[in-house]
């Protein structure tokens, strides 16, 4: 039995208005019930589930019923029969009527049989590639929506520091005017305020278009009409045995197991094609009225068994088997790369994160440092002990290690949805 994904995934919709405060939910819930590229690969699911039924169907007993009703001549002579009373060959005008109900069904047919087994497997490929194209749209949603949270937080934190730089000014205006501090003081205390405000205005602008990327990938109303806040994206923190993590992603990415599955299918192909050079064997059976019309008939059945095998087919099954066992040598050697491919996500996104928690750590320890900073060096320019150049340059430090930890805190988010990607498990840990 395969899944029965409850998102209806036939056709396009319209695009959706995104509500006001975005979470990581809303965004995935929006996504994976309209993103392009989960529509393809249910369409694709959708044409292998067919090609299944109809390799099952020549398995089962076929039924159908056939009628018809003839006036017609026809010329014995061309059939060998010479009436010397009917001298050109042609008979009169006659009537001729059959209906009847036939029944078939292969009674041993293993070609049809591993072409069957093969087929199902195929569908079983395109399944997992439809999960795996749930976990990339869960990835990219997850990436855009840190990279919203980033620009968010960075604008944040220069709000901050804009207002703690228009606090300085406003002191040291007021020194000026006790004639405590020059107006260079002044003034450098000013250029700052105006350079944090130039980079508050460039955040929100990175911000609308973070926004606007989001929008564009979950394909809804395009708009920068909503905030974003849901901190859940970061990740929580969990030990990470890499032994272990290769193991389970090899047992459950998808993309893997669709690899795995179609070698299988291509294996059952060609034992598909080996076995059409064994005999087949099918029985038939129909019964049904016949005779010059609907009311002047008579019932007639008839009964057969049909046993066939190829005797010489001029290298046709040898051809078929050579291109079949090449298609399986790709498929192989496909799922050896993709093997590779899984443990190497794994082991760097597992890497990614063990750097990611370090930097936070130190980022995070950085910035307490710098505010500490700019709060002693603050202390001493009220106190008369220093000018204003200490706190503007403490301040600066304070924007780079805010920045520095904006970043960090981005860098674990993304390196944890590399890591739940990685392990094919990015919607089963990111959807709640």
């Amino acid at each position: 039995m395969f899944m029965v994904f409850v998102a209806t995934l036939a056709g396009a919709t319209d695009s959706q208005d995104l509500p006001k405060q975005v979470t990581l939910s809303d965004a995935l819930r929006i996504a994976l019930s309209n993103n392009s590229i989960i529509r393809i690969a249910q369409s694709r699911l959708d044409q292998t589930s067919g090609q299944y039924a109809q390799s099952r169907a020549v398995l089962l007993p076929q039924v159908e019923a056939n009628a018809h009703q003839a006036y017609l001549t026809i010329n014995l002579v061309g059939l060998g029969i010479l009436i010397p009373t009917v001298p050109q060959g042609k008979s009169d005008p006659f009537g001729s009527m059959d209906a009847r109900v036939s029944l078939s069904q292969d009674l041993l047919n293993i070609a049809n049989r591993e072409a069957w087994k093969s087929s199902r497997s195929k569908q079983e490929s395109s399944l997992f590639l439809l999960q795996n194209a749930r976990e990339v749209v869960v990835l990219d949603v997850v990436a855009t929506y840190l990279q919203a949270l980033r620009a968010k937080a960075s604008r944040d934190t220069l709000v901050e520091q804009t207002s703690l730089a228009n606090d300085l000014y406003k002191i040291t205006d007021d020194r000026v005017r006790q004639g405590v501090s020059s107006k260079l003081e002044a003034n450098r205390a000013l250029q700052e305020v105006n350079a944090l405000e130039q980079r508050r205005q460039e955040s929100e602008l990175a911000y609308v278009a973070a926004k606007l990327s989001l929008a564009n990938i979950l394909q809804a109303r395009i708009s920068a009409d909503f905030e974003v806040e849901d901190t859940a994206a970061y990740g929580v923190e969990a030990p990470v045995d890499r032994d272990a993590a290769v193991q389970a992603a090899l047992a459950s990415r998808p993309d893997y197991r669709s690899a795995q599955a179609i070698v299988r299918a291509a294996e059952l192909q060609v034992q598909s094609i080996k076995a059409s050079r064994l005999p087949t064997l099918s029985t038939g059976f129909s019964d049904g009225q016949s005779g010059s019309t609907p009311v002047h008939n008579q019932n007639t059945y008839r009964l057969q068994a049909i046993l066939s095998f190829p005797i010489f087919t001029s290298g046709r099954i040898r051809g078929q088997i050579d291109e079949a066992q090449g298609a399986l040598r790709e498929a192989e050697a496909n799922a050896d790369q993709i093997h590779s491919q899984v443990e190497t996500d794994v082991l760097t996104a597992s890497a990614g994160v063990d750097w990611a928690l370090k930097e936070v750590a130190t980022s995070g320890a950085n910035v307490k440092l710098s505010r500490e900073e700019v709060e002693l060096s603050r202390q001493r320019f009220t106190q008369g002990i220093a000018d204003n150049t200490e706190v503007v340059n403490a301040q600066d430090r304070v924007s780079r290690a805010d920045d520095a930890r904006v970043r960090a805190m981005y860098t674990l988010g993304l390196a944890r949805a590399n890591l739940a990607r990685a392990m094919g498990a990015a919607e089963k840990t990111y959807r709640k």
